[in-house]
């Protein structure tokens, strides 16, 4: 058993060697992790087109497809937020031990399937560890943080759910998210303290020409892709790709390397080696679908809009910001008070605080340490650091429990100094608002 360090501080060389092996990696745990997910996301695709597909043999009109194709946006949404999760490893260069390694699984598995790179990604989250809840500085409250109201706290729970149940899911306030998302993650166009000048770098409505070479790519590989798959033989449909793909490659190399994104944090490989990458991605993805439908006479594009592109611009977005919001909404810009930890119920943790991301303040603390040693450190940190101990706020469940402990909803509306050591009788007081 460790004994208690010196002096009570998180900066004790005591105590920093009984994290240190907490830091330890390795280059398998959390590739298992990514093929459990992969593994549940064609189990649930496969199982919601097995079911659309045999609706009249069942008997059942089409209609009857709604409730399943509904809770299966639920959870490829929920999925897709978890290979996010793994990306999140990936941008604290954790997900494995072999950098490259690292950013190549997280980009080709976790990131470019949700139409972001790691390294886009990275900017904004390192720059949100480095300052957190500072409305000056801190990349995601700068790019996003009134779009998700997080300048509207402290909210009662009726303010909560008007605000996040019904004022966020109008239309245009939903679209403005949707927006803001894709400038920052999607486009790399997000404010952050390692910009660099782009003075020099051509621009189209604030975009970068590369990127907009980039979408312009992919808006005629897909109709080209569609006339060949249903006009063309199978000659064309292994060409056409593979020779867009190959001029998008020459294009990459011809432009000069300023013209795309570009930071003061040293990429793991170059931008333009992450463009082919997710060019190639992209194109290979396309001409699977393509050749599944020539082969099947099935027009999967169909299946991928509805059960890929929807969970991602609905259930995707919605568990992220709610995740986000839960974790830094209503708290201050302290070390030791920027965020919490919590103990939800196991659907909430499983779709909402993925893979660590329910120890948030262990997390900020010690980025450096893997998701799948927080819960160990955590315990760690409360009988070794009374600092620590004496600040951390433990929320127990997300609306309500029997515990006498803060629920999430009670840190939106209480100080987190107060969160803590308010009392059953006080949090019932507060509930009742």
């Amino acid at each position: 058993m460790h004994a208690p360090h010196a002096d009570g501080t998180l900066n004790d060389r005591q105590l920093n060697k009984l994290v240190h092996p907490y830091r330890y990696l390795n280059n398998t745990t959390n590739l298992v992790y990514l093929a459990i997910e992969y593994l549940s996301l064609a189990v649930v695709i496969g199982g919601t087109v097995m079911f659309c597909h045999n609706l009249d043999r069942l008997g059942l009109a089409w209609y009857a497809a709604i409730p399943v194709v509904g809770v299966a946006i639920f959870l490829i949404g929920a999925l897709q937020h978890r290979l996010a999760g793994l990306g999140h490893e990936a941008s604290h260069y954790i997900l494995c031990r072999n950098r490259l390694l690292n950013e190549l699984v997280s980009d080709i598995f976790c990131m470019f399937p949700l139409f972001s790179t790691t390294d886009q990604y990275r900017q904004i989250h390192l720059g949100h560890h480095e300052f957190p809840n500072d409305w000056e500085r801190d990349p995601e409250l700068l790019n996003l943080g009134k779009t998700r109201m997080m300048d509207k706290f402290p909210m009662t729970r009726w303010q909560f759910i008007r605000n996040y149940g019904f004022r966020l899911l109008w239309p245009p306030t939903m679209f403005r998210y949707l927006w803001d998302n894709l400038y920052v993650t999607a486009m790399g166009r997000g404010v952050h303290p390692y910009m660099v000048d782009q003075t020099n770098v051509p621009m189209l409505f604030g975009i970068r020409v590369t990127t907009i070479l980039g979408i312009a790519y992919l808006l005629t590989l897909l109709p080209v892709m569609g006339v060949v798959t249903h006009f063309g033989g199978p000659w064309l449909l292994a060409l056409v790709p593979m020779a867009m793909f190959v001029v998008a490659c020459v294009t990459i190399a011809a432009l000069p390397a300023h013209w795309f994104f570009a930071s003061r944090i040293k990429p793991v490989y170059s931008a333009k080696v992450t463009s082919v990458l997710r060019l190639g991605c992209a194109t290979v993805a396309d001409a699977a679908l393509c050749w599944a439908t020539y082969l099947t006479g099935t027009e999967w594009g169909v299946y991928f809009y509805l059960l890929w592109i929807m969970p991602l611009v609905t259930t995707f977005p919605y568990l992220m910001l709610l995740r986000d919001m839960f974790q830094h909404a209503n708290a201050d810009d302290g070390r030791l008070t920027n965020s919490r930890v919590a103990f939800p119920n196991p659907i909430l943790r499983w779709a909402m605080f993925v893979y660590g991301q329910d120890l948030h303040l262990t997390h900020h603390l010690y980025p450096a340490v893997p998701h799948y040693r927080l819960q160990e450190l955590h315990q760690l940190l409360k009988k070794n650091s009374p600092e620590y101990a004496q600040h951390v706020v433990e929320c127990d469940g997300a609306f309500i429990n029997r515990t006498g402990r803060p629920t999430l909803l009670d840190c939106m509306y209480l100080p987190l100094h107060e969160a803590g050591r308010l009392g059953e009788s006080g949090l019932k007081a507060i509930r009742e608002q």
